[in-house]
């Protein structure tokens, strides 16, 4: 089985709300004998999962995530900056409206427009990231480029057509900017996920300022009797902050 299949697998596991239905299964299903074991690991279940849905909650796990501010133009010389680097996130596959054809998922969207943003005031080249899954035919870093062009009047230099992780964003990405000579970067991605990226980029070798865009954490006008009202959205936001959360402890663990 392909290894990033596997991953993929474990991590939903690990991530609400299958990992407290899990639990609630367990509970009920073999702790029948251990009435004070399957009370605590119900509560714990339903408790985590009613936590993680409420606006104030998924805030604060942003708050924990979302460490570098906004890109200030009046710190920037870009001259200083050789490239533009935007990390993918996953594509979705066949979409119907674009003739059958893979487009990047909303996340890669995002950075790609804020990439084009960037390209748009600095007049640096860009180097889209990001390698084929299973069985595509075609990179992810193809597809933002050809998107790019298409969708926000872009233009992608370079791609990096390798990796699958943060951290194989950021291993292929130097060795291809040793390649053109690329000392410094501009590094795209969104405000939650650049910890971890600028983290593994540090780790090999490249110097990258951090670019942040969609910022999910907000400074919240006092307690409101909204902010505790358990919503989709705001389980949504837990899940990705966790998935991320537990990243960064890993690649910091494994790094070590």
């Amino acid at each position: 089985m392909d290894e990033m299949l596997i991953r993929g697998v474990l991590k939903s596991l690990l991530m609400p709300p299958l990992f407290n239905i899990l639990l609630i299964f367990v509970a009920l299903s073999l702790f029948r004998r251990w009435r004070m074991l399957r009370f605590f690991t119900l509560s714990f279940a339903l408790l985590s999962l009613l936590l993680l849905s409420t606006p104030i909650v998924a805030n604060f796990l942003a708050s924990q995530l979302e460490r570098y501010p906004a890109l200030s133009w009046e710190d920037i010389n870009a001259a200083d900056y050789q490239a533009i680097i935007v990390l993918s996130a996953g594509r979705s596959r066949q979409a119907a409206e674009y003739g059958g054809v893979d487009i990047p998922k909303n996340l890669g969207l995002e950075r790609l427009r804020y990439g084009a943003y960037l390209q748009g005031k600095t007049g640096l080249p860009i180097m889209t990231t990001g390698g084929a899954w299973l069985h595509d035919s075609e990179s992810e870093a193809a597809l933002m480029a050809r998107v790019l062009e298409r969708d926000f009047k872009g233009i992608a230099k370079w791609r990096e057509n390798r990796s699958r992780t943060t951290w194989e964003n950021a291993l292929y990405s130097k060795q291809l900017a040793d390649q053109h000579g690329i000392k410094r970067a501009l590094l795209v991605t969104h405000a939650w996920h650049m910890l971890r990226a600028v983290y593994s980029f540090q780790q090999a070798g490249l110097d990258v300022t951090p670019a942040p865009t969609i910022f999910t954490s907000i400074d919240l006008p006092g307690a409101r009797f909204s902010h505790f009202v358990p919503s989709m959205n705001a389980l949504h936001t837990s899940s990705y902050m966790l998935h991320e959360l537990l990243g960064v402890l890993w690649y910091r663990f494994t790094a070590a």
